[in-house]
């Protein structure tokens, strides 16, 4: 015997491969879709998606666009033709306790909307990330960093990555694509 697979089994198991990297590697929302579902999974937020206004020398065949809020949460959204290539959302700091509800919030519709996850599995997360990102902004406070910081990243099959960053001005959460 050869090791080789053929007839009736080679379809079985190319079948059973194909199914397997379809659960591993879910594909990235679009841009089109994202935006839908963000606008969905944040209602409470009112959240907006408007055509940006870049002014560059750089040519590029992105589109950029702003994300605003009634939460003040803000952020952008950058596509190529309906390629999701970025998400960012962010907040500044100090922040009071409401806006930071909200940030979090879109934090979890953003994941949930960029990877087709459910609310548990997407909540749960976002959960882990923030948990690591103030455990180690509150070791970069006590060592007495010149630039007081926290960031953690989360690396999902297919190439995208998710970031959350927490620093004294500001609150991030990045997603990235594959091509972004």
């Amino acid at each position: 015997m050869s090791g080789v697979v053929s007839g009736p089994l080679a379809a079985v198991w190319a079948l059973l491969l194909s199914g397997a990297a379809a659960l591993a590697a879910p594909p990235l929302a679009g841009c089109d879709a994202f935006s839908e579902s963000l606008r969905r999974n944040a209602a409470d937020l009112k959240v907006d998606l408007q055509h940006s206004l870049v002014v560059s020398r750089a040519h590029s065949d992105a589109q950029v666009f702003d994300l605003t809020t009634n939460g003040e949460v803000d952020g952008t959204l950058t596509c190529r033709g309906d390629e999701f290539l970025r998400f960012e959302a962010r907040i500044a700091e100090p922040a009071p306790a409401r806006r930071i509800a909200n940030f979090e919030a879109m934090l979890t519709a953003a994941v949930r909307s960029a990877l087709g996850w459910d609310a548990e599995h997407a909540g749960a997360t976002v959960h882990e990330m923030t948990a690591d990102v103030r455990e180690y902004i509150a070791a970069s406070r006590q060592r007495g960093d010149v630039y007081i910081s926290g960031k953690t990243e989360e690396h999902e099959p297919g190439g995208v990555s998710l970031g959350l960053i927490y620093t004294d001005t500001d609150r991030a959460l990045i997603i990235v694509g594959p091509n972004g």
